[in-house]
């Protein structure tokens, strides 16, 4: 009988369950004073809908438009909102078949700063976390053998006007991706993985969901500044995508490089590798399902279009479009040093990141209101996801150069902002030295505390004075988060993923590692994480930031990601309040 009544009891309380309401702006955004936000609203298991009004600071909410997504939901949204500064309320009184009920969000609207800086020239290193500087550090300036003292600092690392360590979280997450940190970054929002510059929603279409204005949409609309967007990755990968897009999906890779010139920022400087988004599904490497040329197409908008260094190299546009490769643009060590034709292909002419940041700054520096440029080592995460721990250290060396030569163009240029930072960190950590003579995978050659001794980095260079990896003695590099791989401590003039697939398909499948690298001679480390993951992952570990010029004290101790947004807004005094 007692379980007769409890189940009664429980069927009682399912159908006088109320309704779920979401409203985003999420409780607690906050935003800029004048930044553009669509308002979301939304009734999940609805029985029987009655009445909803919905008002911000006492006064009504006019103009939402009402949906119906499903049978057992209503939706209320409205696009292009802001906010004067201060604390603002918005509620939402909801009456169904279960109820009355009342829920209510707060915001909060930051107000406009008086300007130090007219330009901001943000680096972003992919996946590069305070130990991956540290690592691209140590072989940059090896330490002195005669007293064990530094030889130098990174140029991110010297002269510094300001200096933070910067927490990363998604909204959904307390572990991130590019999309969403990016997105943080761009917006001031917190935002799901995977996303851009969006709030969620519970539609199918990946392209409708409410969005929140970007920090370069807003300098191009209040400001006339100029924008410019540089990346070593396919032109359409999440970061640089995070400051022209907004999809709730970052696989929407055909509608970002549609945004990128139809969009509410239309850089006029986008210099990118990954052509395929770019060219009509006709031509060969196309990813797109449609006739649209944006290399024809951005000419016609007034883009000088480049395709390798030379060209980039002597351009005078004031609008740049370049795509260097069909894909990502390979590592530094590819481009410089290896030069494989299994690496590189056909692309044998491709910039070095501090090329296209110098074009980039000589282009955008023509506009008189001033500029924002975003520059992205995006192969450094691309190459630690697979434990490619050289080719991803490298590629920080040439971010690194590209920041000394924006370093020197502040000195000249006082009203400029330059930061150093990244979107999220990887795993990867300097544990011990490795005597390279003894061969790969030998784990007797690892040598700690005393016995690491100091790695000869440097007694080799380059024609860019970078040092040559293959030396006597490395560093043992690894990663705390893996699959089951082989370990070799060297690395190799030809990329190998670091795992193949194990054959077997539904439940079993799942990933082994690769015996091209096991042969190599190598010790097979077993993995922490499922086996279903093929390479490494993010982690939680807090982010460098590196602050030069006008405005670097924004950025100082401990900043949460989405601090970097309005720290940037308050060094340009940014009012977005006004539309130029």
């Amino acid at each position: 009988m007692r379980h007769a009544l409890l189940t009664a009891a429980l069927v009682l309380s399912t159908a006088a369950t109320a309704a779920q309401l979401q409203v985003y702006p999420y409780d607690g955004a906050r935003l800029l004073a004048g930044q553009h936000f669509d308002l979301r609203i939304e009734a999940e298991d609805v029985k029987d809908f009655k009445t909803a009004t919905v008002t911000l600071d006492g006064r009504t909410v006019d103009g939402l438009t009402r949906t119906t997504t499903k049978p057992t939901s209503v939706e209320w949204t409205l696009r292009t909102q802001s906010l004067t500064a201060g604390s603002h309320i918005l509620t939402v009184r909801y009456s169904d078949g279960a109820g009355d009920q009342i829920k209510s969000v707060r915001w909060n609207a930051v107000a406009p700063a008086a300007a130090k800086a007219k330009n901001v020239i943000l680096f972003i290193g992919d996946g590069m976390g305070w130990n991956t500087v540290n690592a691209a550090n140590l072989i940059a300036h090896p330490y002195n053998p005669a007293n064990g003292m530094p030889t130098g600092k990174l140029a991110m690392m010297s002269d510094l006007s300001s200096m933070a360590s910067v927490n990363t979280s998604s909204y959904d997450s307390a572990l991130a991706d590019s999309a969403n940190t990016a997105s943080s970054i761009a917006t001031g929002q917190k935002i799901q993985v995977n996303a851009l510059n969006v709030y969620p929603d519970n539609t199918a279409d990946t392209l409708d969901n409410p969005r929140v204005e970007t920090i370069s949409a807003m300098l191009r609309r209040a400001m006339g500044k100029g924008v410019g967007i540089v990346s070593s990755a396919f032109g359409v990968d999440a970061t640089p995508a995070a400051f022209a897009s907004y999809t709730r999906r970052r696989g929407d890779y055909s509608a970002i490089a549609d945004q990128y010139f139809k969009g509410d920022v239309q850089p006029d400087v986008l210099l990118i590798g990954g052509s395929r988004d770019f060219i009509p599904s006709t031509a060969p490497g196309s990813r797109r399902k449609d006739a649209t040329d944006w290399i024809e197409g951005s000419q016609k908008m007034g883009y000088t279009f480049v395709s390798n260094r030379t060209e980039l190299n002597a351009a005078n546009a004031t609008k740049l479009f370049g795509l260097f490769n069909i894909d990502n643009v390979p590592s530094y060590l590819d481009r410089a040093q290896y030069k494989s034709k299994e690496m590189l292909g056909d692309f044998t002419d491709m910039p070095y990141l501090w090329d296209s940041a110098q074009k980039a700054v000589q282009t955008l520096e023509k506009n008189p209101n001033g500029f924002f440029l975003m520059v992205e080592a995006g192969m450094v995460d691309k190459y630690e996801h697979p434990l490619d721990w050289q080719r991803a250290v490298w590629d920080v060396l040439e971010l690194d150069r590209a920041v000394a030569w924006a370093k020197e163009y502040a000195k000249t240029h006082p009203d400029t902002l330059v930061l150093v930072t990244a979107d999220h960190a990887h795993s990867l950590s300097v544990y011990g030295g490795y005597d390279a003579t003894k061969g790969p995978g030998k784990r007797e050659a690892v040598g700690v505390y005393e016995a690491a001794g100091f790695p000869t980095y440097g007694d080799k260079r380059d024609a860019n004075g970078f040092p040559l990896p293959e030396t006597d003695r490395t560093y043992a590099v690894g990663f705390a988060a893996v699959p089951d791989y082989c370990e070799t401590y060297l690395g190799r003039r030809i990329f190998l993923d670091p795992t193949v697939s194990n054959g077997q398909t539904g439940t079993a499948a799942g990933y082994v590692p690769n015996p091209k690298i096991c042969a190599e001679g190598s010790v097979q480390r077993t993995g922490n994480l499922p086996p279903t993951s093929n390479q490494g992952v993010h982690t939680a570990d807090p982010l460098p930031l590196f602050a030069f010029g006008a405005g670097a004290e924004n950025f100082s101790g401990m900043m949460d990601q989405t601090d970097i947004f309005f720290g940037v807004a308050k060094a340009l005094g940014l009012d977005a309040t006004k539309s130029k």
